[in-house]
């Protein structure tokens, strides 16, 4: 071949061996190129990408194509329940005491409470509360991937009240108690008040990847991290019955009674979970959310019980007092189901989303409350007033799970 056809050639080697590694450059970039707006269906719901126009599992996001920041607040109205906060016994015998008479400890009026009639446990009366939620994230252009963090506030309640006179056909046997009374044998209140206290601080740090599985379904799997905090508090009153005022022997004044109990977690845990959106059209979607995650961390129970004369000089009598610290992992549940729309607008550079729907958080084995009991506490005329030291006590852990449930609306802003 001469000479003067080499260069030309030479030339048209270079320029497309220039042209292939620029184009196996731009494959190889994470940005799709170009960046155009996809449409899905003849609404105004649109992605950067669609399941039609991308390889296997063609990613949701990013929306504008350049990369998201998303902004995520959400309200919600849940409720509270936990396993093993039984306060009280209802028991359909009548009221044995009027104050200032004589029990005795073999009187059948006081043994009677020993036996249970159609009787009832008393749980606190669980309130609904308002909490809220707080998110922010970025969707990158990398394959879709997106990074956030969720920060979820609530506070729940449980408050009540329940009486039984001397009158009524009842009466309410405490089973959180250790006092022991001078009137001795079986306790018994004519007054029980509960207030419940719950502090829910959770904080979840997720790695995701939403992609389209077909035309209508996508999926978003996720792993990351859990912090938590569940702190929670149970006040109990106890009034009247075994703390009411004995003028006979023995002697003992009339007191006001409270059981002050702590439980307290915090740690921090691996969390994953799977988001799936049911798509109808039109921006309309079905969503049904699931995580779980395994949460290690510390418990610190505290457990107070006094009582207070109800006359001058008021003075206070400590009853007992424990504390009790360890670590442990704990497992939590969350699910989530209920309706969303979505849609973009301004040419496709910004997307909002609208949802409504149910959730539900399962704490597993959070209750870690220990319940104190005297028995055996004999009345005795020896002992002319408290503090009667007949009996011993007995230590009962009431384990149970802890969970939230309700209804949660969720705005999210993508740009």
């Amino acid at each position: 071949m001469e000479k003067k056809h080499l260069l030309p050639l030479a030339a048209l080697s270079v320029l497309g061996m220039a042209n292939a590694a620029h184009a196996a450059q731009n494959r190889d970039s994470c940005a799709p190129v170009p960046p155009t707006c996809y449409a899905t269906d003849d609404c105004t719901r649109c992605y950067c990408l669609g399941p039609e126009n991308y390889g296997v599992n063609a990613p949701v996001c990013p929306l504008t194509c350049n990369g998201d920041w998303m902004i995520k607040v959400a309200g919600f109205y849940w409720n509270t329940h936990q396993d093993g906060m039984e306060y009280a016994v209802d028991n359909q015998i009548t009221n044995p005491r009027v104050a200032g008479t004589t029990i005795t400890t073999t009187n059948p009026n006081i043994l009677q409470l020993n036996r249970l009639i159609n009787a009832k446990y008393k749980n606190p009366d669980w309130d609904w509360d308002w909490g809220f939620k707080v998110g922010v994230g970025y969707c990158t252009p990398c394959d879709g991937w997106d990074i956030g963090v969720t920060w979820t506030w609530y506070q729940g309640r449980a408050n009540g009240q329940i009486e039984a006179e001397i009158d009524d056909n009842h009466t309410l046997l405490p089973i959180w108690s250790a006092f022991a009374s001078a009137q001795g044998s079986v306790l018994y209140a004519t007054d029980i008040e509960h207030h419940y206290k719950l502090k829910l601080n959770l904080v979840d740090i997720e790695l995701g990847r939403n992609f389209w599985t077909s035309k209508y379904l996508s999926l978003r799997p996720h792993v990351g991290l859990r912090i938590a905090s569940i702190k929670q508090n149970l006040e109990l009153q106890h009034k009247g019955g075994s703390w009411s005022t004995r003028t006979s022997s023995p002697i003992q004044d009339a007191f006001n009674n409270e059981v002050d109990l702590d439980n307290d977690f915090k740690g921090v845990g691996i969390r994953a979970g799977l988001d799936s959106t049911w798509n109808f059209g039109c921006g309309w979607a079905l969503y049904g959310n699931m995580a779980t995650s395994i949460v290690y961390g510390r418990f610190n129970i505290d457990h107070d019980e006094e009582n207070r004369q109800a006359i001058a000089p008021h003075s206070k009598i400590k009853v007992l007092e424990t504390e009790e610290s360890f670590r442990a992992s704990r497992a939590m549940l969350d699910l989530g189901l209920g309706i969303q729309w979505s849609g973009m607008f301004c040419a496709c550079q910004y997307g909002i989303m609208i949802s409504l729907g149910w959730e539900h958080h399962l704490f597993f084995d959070q209750n870690q409350l220990w319940r104190v009991n005297r028995i055996g506490d004999e009345a005795s005329t020896t002992t002319p007033t408290l503090p009667n030291n007949q009996g011993e006590n007995v230590y009962f852990q009431r384990r149970g799970d802890l969970d939230t449930q309700g209804w949660t609306f969720t705005v999210k802003f993508s740009f």
